[in-house]
């Protein structure tokens, strides 16, 4: 069965976003420390338009939960969350 998760870290200096989608793999990372709560959402959005997907069709949302920065592991739990929220 295929899944489609998409994978959220910020825990470290590097935000970055990964989705699998019909056994495909893409990602977008970067370098932007303190920066990631501007950062994590656009490249969400932007990983799920290049797929042609809405957030309704994941399957799964997963987060890093570190090692890393508490600071930065919260960022990506609370957009996980947040998310997560607006879905239901």
């Amino acid at each position: 069965m295929n899944h489609t998760i998409l994978a959220l870290d910020t825990a470290t200096e590097a935000c970055s976003v990964a989705l699998l989608h019909q056994g495909n793999i893409t990602f977008e990372d970067e370098l932007s420390p303190r920066t990631h709560t501007q950062r994590i959402l656009p490249m969400v959005d932007g990983l799920l338009k290049n797929a042609h997907l809405s957030i309704k069709e994941l399957d799964y949302l997963v987060f890093g939960r570190g090692p890393g920065s508490f600071t930065g592991v919260r960022v990506g739990v609370g957009v996980a969350q947040g998310l997560a929220f607006g879905l239901s």
